[in-house]
């Protein structure tokens, strides 16, 4: 029997092998590949050959989990086709876990073997019969033998030496607990029962797009989870997606409060055997709630019954390496494979999410009022223009005067306060004052951030990093050497240097690493051993401190000067959920904006808590220019070693680029990050209207131009990053 298929590899077609066993589509099996042995599934059944019969290769293993679902293969060729990636390499995300494939440890149990005690010529005692009687029931290990019949190893010893006991070998398989869907009792406000009748009924009644769009610390979380429940008590499958830096213990101990254990993790910072003992449970259907990032939405689920996508809005969804995808939408399309609802939650809805609402594509429920009568905070704008930051002993200063007097007056009422800079490290810039020499990447055209803390420089794109140098590399001076501009290292000192008795601590991915060191600084936040908490953007995700009741966004202009067409709408949801950190118990809570440009749209959306305008706004400047969601587009990076080899492969793409009435293309232009990990970098920017088949243009386009195998093209349908 000849079957065709699909490894994990670089290739948009399944391979024939040959075997003597019948194989159903999906099964997962290993085949030789050259000289690698390779995971593979069984994508077709007698496909059409070519290969002479004396070439084709037999399977070397079939593997003994349940196939892959048709659906999930589906799934796979559609995110394939639509971003225009290597069926291989999409194929790869569902089976990413190689030591899931290994034979797993085993452990030995002893069950009776049906020796008699006279038979074995062994007199009879009372340890003797203990034992006996103990594994009537069940196999056990020597362990758990010598603790359950009270005798000592010796005593087993001799039982298994003479045969009475026989040895049973089974798999070590880690033992995922199920939630209960009625753990505990929620009391709902009436708004937030509404909102969860409406999401249940979705339950089990076939493909459906919900937006539950509520304000900060309405109790999205506890509506959703209502819908979870229904869904775990008939007996499916629930995934959860989150942003990967999101998924914190303060989330999962929400989870166990409501549903008495926690659930199945996906994520980065899971170990290779944790990450083995979940997969292998998930495609055994052994787990009913997964929670996780992006990459778990490829996981080769049983019985899925309903997909929640928590802060829908995040850019942290679509993926920008090997497999370009946006996971919001490729969730979307698997819950209509599926034929089962989703839910996207969020704050900040993004434009794209609003008019599916409005054409009546998405369904949507609503919540307007915090829980427990909390408020919103106030929202006051600082000119810094008009309320300069003072220098102070320490040098250059980031906290205007008001600011500074409002974390004093907070202090002094023992309430806690968060300052929100989107910047890691201690200064963007390392610069000589004596030549003009910029630290520099040496793989990128990029700036090299200075850590203090860490005495490093490093580059946030490729990872490469320096120790801080004694003297400029460039003319000598030992004097000259300065850093330019903030990042929350540099706010934190400042805020040391003003208040050196206050508590204070760092939350950013440089010095919360992993996703234990970031719940243990949430941790001492919900305890009140922080006073103040200087962040990036980890600290907008989500998190619920009754007693923080200031937040200060040090620069509200950081990401609205940008030319990306999702600038000002990112801008507008992040700045949103910072804010919406501050007064989600009982006191009031303040929010203060430090920015230069006061008349902004969307600092002046924040001020007047009117989302409707700036996506009105936003709208409008989208439906002019002709972007998504009322036009599509792609992307097209050119990249290689060799400058002039990428700039005529570049160039040529450009002669080359289709122009109608409905479509247009802008570059070949030098990337703004033109070398990257030592690699020359063009774009060029497809735009289309609507109803065009986008991966048709683009097809027809990359067939025209020959590619030398030194230079990379990579496509990306719906861009968000434009670097």
């Amino acid at each position: 029997m000849l079957v065709g298929i699909l490894l994990p590899l670089p290739f948009n077609q399944p391979f024939t092998y040959k075997t003597e066993e019948p194989l159903k589509l999906g099964q997962l099996v290993e085949v030789q590949f050259g000289r690698d042995k390779q995971i593979g599934v069984v994508y077709e059944l007698s496909p059409q050959n070519e290969v002479p019969a004396e070439k084709i290769k037999s399977i070397s293993k079939v593997y003994d989990f349940p196939p892959l679902s048709e659906k999930l293969l589906k799934f796979i060729a559609w995110v394939a086709r639509y971003n225009m990636a290597p069926l291989g390499l999409v194929f790869k995300m569902a089976v990413s876990v190689k030591a899931a494939f290994e034979p797993s440890p085993l452990t030995v149990l002893y069950k009776l073997s049906g020796k008699t005690l006279a038979e074995a010529k062994l007199k009879n005692s009372d340890a003797r019969w203990h034992v006996m009687d103990l594994l009537k029931h069940a196999p056990y290990t020597r362990q758990e033998i010598a603790k359950g019949a009270g005798v000592g190893q010796s005593v087993i010893k001799t039982l298994i030496d003479s045969g009475v006991l026989e040895p049973v070998y089974v798999e070590n398989k880690r033992e995922f607990l199920e939630p209960v869907g009625d753990y505990v009792k929620v009391d709902l406000t009436a708004e937030q029962q509404q909102a969860a009748e409406l999401l249940c009924q979705k339950v089990g009644s076939g493909f459906s797009v919900t937006l539950l769009d509520g304000i900060t610390g309405s109790g999205k979380t506890e509506v959703y989870f209502e819908a979870v429940a229904k869904t775990i008590e008939s007996g499916k499958q629930v995934l959860i997606l989150v942003p990967e830096i999101s998924l914190t213990t303060q989330w999962l101990e929400r989870f166990q409060k409501r549903f008495g254990v926690r659930p199945a993790n996906w994520h980065s910072g899971l170990s290779l055997k944790e990450r083995a003992d979940t997969w292998k449970a998930i495609v055994e259907g052994r787990v009913k709630v997964i929670v996780g990032a992006r990459s778990s939405l490829f996981l080769p689920y049983t019985d899925l019954g309903l997909i929640v996508i928590d802060e829908s809005h995040d850019h942290s969804f679509k993926q920008e390496d090997v497999v370009n995808y946006q996971g919001r939408d490729m969730a979307i399309v698997r819950a209509k494979i599926e034929h089962l609802p989703l839910i996207l939650s969020t704050a900040t809805p993004d434009l794209e999410t609003m008019v599916n609402v409005e054409e009546g594509k998405y369904d949507c429920v609503k919540l307007k009022s915090r829980y427990a009568n909390a408020s919103l905070p106030d929202i006051k704008i600082i000119d810094l223009k008009k309320d300069k930051p003072q220098k102070g002993e320490w040098g250059v200063s980031w906290l205007a005067p008001s600011l500074v007097q409002a974390l004093a007056q907070n202090l002094e009422r023992r309430e806690q306060s968060v300052l929100f800079l989107n910047r890691r490290g201690y200064a963007p810039l390392m610069i000589c004052r004596d030549c003009g020499h910029r630290m520099q990447c040496p793989s990128c055209s990029a700036w090299l951030t200075e850590h203090k803390k860490a005495h490093k420089l490093m580059c946030h794109h490729c990872g490469y990093v320096e120790e801080i140098p004694e003297v400029c590399p460039h003319c000598g001076s030992k004097e000259g050497l300065t850093a330019c501009g903030p990042g929350v290292e540099r706010v934190a000192e400042e805020v040391k240097q003003r208040f050196p008795y206050a508590k204070t601590e760092i939350l950013s991915s440089d010095n919360a690493g992993s996703f234990t060191a970031v719940s243990q600084i949430i941790a001492r936040m919900e305890r009140r051993e922080i006073d103040i908490l200087v962040g990036t953007q980890i600290i907008a995700k989500g998190h619920h401190f009754p007693d923080l009741t200031l937040v200060g966004i040090v620069d509200a202009d950081l990401g609205l000067m940008g030319s990306d067409l999702r600038a000002s709408e990112q801008t507008y949801q992040l700045l949103s959920q910072v804010s919406g950190r501050a007064g989600r118990g009982e006191k009031k809570g303040t929010v203060y904006l430090q920015t230069l440009y006061p008349e902004n749209n969307v600092l002046k959306a924040l001020l007047n808590n009117d989302r409707e305008s700036f996506m009105s706004f936003e709208k409008q400047s989208r439906q002019m220019l002709g972007y998504p969601p009322y036009g599509k587009l792609a992307a097209l990076i050119i990249s290689g070693t060799d400058q002039y080899t990428t700039g005529a492969v570049a160039a040529e793409f450009g002669k080359t680029a289709p122009h109608t009435d409905y479509v247009s293309v802008l570059g070949p232009a030098p990337a703004p990050l033109f070398l990257l990990r030592d690699r020359y970098r063009y774009r060029l920017m497809l735009k289309t209207a609507k109803n065009i088949n986008i991966q048709q243009v683009l097809m027809q386009w990359l067939q025209m131009v020959k590619v030398p195998a030194s230079v990379k093209v990579e496509v990306d349908i719906d861009p968000y990053s434009f670097m």
